[in-house]
């Protein structure tokens, strides 16, 4: 099992990554819509989702690959792992070809199905081959960051992330200061991918030597073996990319162009806090197949208790936030035309997003497992839910009718399906599950809630550095709560660490006399 000092670096090295590029992406965003303008910005939208639509040629072969190479590393079978990886990359170097070659077809056919200004109907066919173009190799290199992950080198998935985020950022700037538009900026994001996925090969193969790419035709036993845990990776896959990205297909089809920016907006924002959740389960998959293969049956319920508590309490004041003052953040970072639309559609899908980011960590166990069969046919119910939902509520209400429609299948889902199924597959009690893990960290959160609240009709920011000035201020009430809802646990730890104060002051000064 990895000691908690290596999962709190991995934790640390990937939200740092990770606030890079929600920091760049929060400055980036009005930078590129004011640039590309409401229509080209909406189009560039639909590039990158119709682009997210083939990802589902992945199969689920990278998940596949991390449970594979790290059972096989931990246990010093070389071989194995490298048979494994190399009948990876082997069907995904035929689904990269066959990407490009779709891609080829999408930028022919996206003219014909959406409303495209006729000005900009050759820069969007551009945008889609390039694009698809570079997913391929995304999709294709991918496997060699599974190989990192499996060895929980997250420090070097991060390194090239930040890289990655650094130089698109520059590129991007560039490109719309000279005039460019959406074309020339699925070419830079090419040579960024290139360069980026680039590193992650060298790096893996550094990372474990002793791992070959055998370039021969796979046996079938082990694309058996492989197929066998991915098919239900690759519905899951199928139906999150139903439930993240028709929303955008139907807006742009149903609606326009032009639409699809406001509830970018909306998503972009919840985006963002699934990835800072997402830094946290990066160690939870491998983390728990390892508690499992020790039979450590005690711990992966404890795992379950405190990775819930974790999720909720880093993202709960963030969506209570943007509940009560997404309208005037998105006015002060997007602009006042914005802001009604996309805040409203927010608190629409914080309905759902909630209890889905509660789900994260049993999500996370539950692949480490292998028991995620249910979840792909609980999964396509959803999927079908939120696209037949999506279609007829648009009709009725136009935009807010897509945001219930992805909402109200999710809320099932999460609320009916996920807690007993954890539950049922850790052999642990429902009522204490719900309790430890959930109420108790949102009621940690209410007094933070009530702050925003009144803080909300009490004092307006003007510019984002009093909203941020102003969340600050809030952050002692978010402390205390968490003191209150978690006071004996806390005892404890003080109690069982009474020299830990102590201990990190000395280490602190001993830094600092070495640094000087």
């Amino acid at each position: 099992m990895l000691k908690g000092s290596r999962i709190g670096l991995s934790v640390f090295l990937n939200w740092i990554a990770l606030a890079i590029s929600v920091v760049v992406a929060f400055f980036l965003s009005p930078f590129v819509v004011h640039h590309l303008g409401n229509v080209a910005y909406g189009m560039w939208t639909l590039v990158i989702s119709m682009t997210a639509y083939m990802g589902l040629l992945d199969l689920g072969l990278r998940g596949a690959v991390t449970r594979f190479v790290a059972k096989h590393h931990a246990r010093g079978e070389h071989e194995e792992s490298s048979r494994a990886f190399s009948a990876a990359l082997w069907f995904r170097a035929w689904i990269g070809l066959l990407i490009v070659l779709t891609s080829l077809g999408l930028s022919r056919a996206a003219t014909h199905i959406f409303h495209i200004p006729p000005e900009m109907q050759v820069a969007t066919s551009w945008a889609i081959t390039i694009a698809g173009t570079s997913f391929a190799v995304t999709l294709t290199v991918g496997v060699f960051s599974g190989v990192l992950a499996a060895l929980n080198r997250f420090d070097l998935i991060s390194a090239v992330t930040i890289g990655q985020t650094g130089l698109r950022a520059v590129g991007i700037v560039w490109l719309l200061k000279s005039g460019y538009g959406i074309a020339e900026l699925a070419a830079w994001e090419l040579v960024v991918v290139v360069l980026a996925n680039a590193s992650l090969i060298i790096l893996s193969l550094r990372a474990y030597p002793q791992l070959q790419v055998l370039f021969s035709r796979p046996d079938s036993a082990m694309l058996w073996q492989l197929w066998g845990y991915s098919v239900y990776v690759l519905l899951i896959n199928i139906c999150a990319q139903m439930v993240y990205y028709t929303d955008n297909i139907v807006v742009g089809v149903l609606i326009s162009a032009g639409a699809v920016t406001f509830f970018t907006i909306a998503g972009s924002l919840l985006e963002y806090t699934r990835q800072i959740v997402a830094a946290l389960g990066t160690v939870l998959l491998p983390l728990a197949s390892s508690l499992d293969a020790r039979g450590q049956d005690t711990e992966l319920r404890s795992l379950l208790i405190q990775g819930t508590r974790a999720t909720l309490l880093i993202s709960l004041p963030i969506q209570v936030a943007l509940f009560f003052h997404g309208h005037t953040f998105i006015a002060l970072w997007m602009g006042e035309d914005y802001a009604n639309v996309s805040a409203r559609l927010i608190q629409i899908l914080l309905v759902a997003h909630v209890f889905a980011i509660a789900n994260y960590t049993s999500y996370n166990i539950v692949f480490g497992l292998a028991k995620h069969k249910p979840v792909a046919l609980i999964s396509t119910v959803e999927a079908a839910a939120n696209l037949l939902l999506s279609i007829f509520l648009v009709r009725k209400i136009g935009l807010e009718g897509v945001a219930w429609g992805t909402a109200i299948p999710s809320l099932g889902i999460q609320l009916l399906f996920w807690p007993r199924y954890i539950c049922k597959t850790l052999e642990m009690p429902v009522r204490q599950y719900v309790w430890q893990a959930w109420i108790r960290s949102g009621l940690a959160v209410v007094p933070f809630g009530i702050a925003c609240y009144f803080s909300n009709n009490a004092w307006a920011p003007r510019s984002l550095l009093q909203f941020f000035t102003q969340m600050s201020l809030l952050f002692p009430v978010l402390v205390l709560g968490v003191v209150l809802s978690f006071s004996k646990e806390i005892a404890v730890q003080l109690r069982s660490q009474p020299n830990w104060f102590v201990r990190r002051w000395d280490a602190a000064l001993q830094f600092v006399r070495k640094a000087s």
